[in-house]
C-alpha cells in the first residue's frame, strides 16, 4: 500500500483521519508503542494489527500485517495490490474471462482423473496452477478494496 516507503500502519491511520493521539486511546495502546509499530521497529500483535484493521478501515493493513508477520501467511497468500474497487473488479473480471476461454477445467479433470502426475502432464498443471494464482490474487484485491471505508 505505501508507495512511497512508508509503514502501513502510519499511512491507514492518516488516510482515515486520526492523530497518533487519537489513534493510540482508541485503539487501547500507549502514543509511544504506536510510534515504534509506525517507524518500524517493531510489529504490532496480531490483536492490536486487527484492532488497527477495525478503526482505520482497511483490509489491506490486515493482510499486509499477516504476510510481513507470518512465515506460513508470505509462502501461501499473493502479493497483492492495493487498487480501488473498480480497478480490482475490471482485474478480477478479466483474468476471469481470459481464464474460462482457456477452458483448462477439462485439462485439469484429465490430469486429476487417474489421481497421479506423470512428467507429460506437469508443464500444462504448472499451467493451470499459475492462472489459478492470479485469479486468487485478483480474487483478493477485490475483498481487500471492498472492505476499505473510502
Amino acid at each position: 500500500m505505501p508507495e512511497d516507503g512508508r509503514n502501513i500502519y502510519k499511512t491507514c491511520r492518516e488516510l482515515a483521519g486520526h492523530t497518533q493521539e487519537h489513534a493510540a486511546e482508541l485503539l487501547g495502546c500507549s502514543v509511544r508503542a504506536l510510534a515504534r509499530y509506525e517507524s518500524g521497529e517493531v510489529s504490532p500483535p496480531d490483536d492490536l494489527a486487527v484492532r488497527m484493521d477495525a478503526l482505520y478501515s482497511n483490509h489491506f493493513l490486515a493482510y499486509d500485517h499477516l504476510c510481513r508477520t507470518s512465515q506460513v501467511a508470505a509462502a501461501l497468500l499473493p502479493t497483492v495490490e492495493d487498487c480501488s474497487l473498480q480497478t480490482a473488479v475490471m482485474r478480477c473480471f478479466n483474468r476471469m474471462e481470459r481464464f474460462l476461454e482457456k477452458r483448462p477445467d477439462h485439462r485439469l479433470m484429465e490430469i486429476a482423473e487417474d489421481n497421479v502426475i506423470d512428467e507429460s502432464e506437469r508443464p500444462d498443471l504448472d499451467l493451470i496452477l499459475a492462472d489459478l494464482e492470479e485469479l486468487t490474487k485478483a480474487f483478493t484485491e477485490v475483498r481487500l478494496a471492498a472492505g476499505r471505508s473510502t
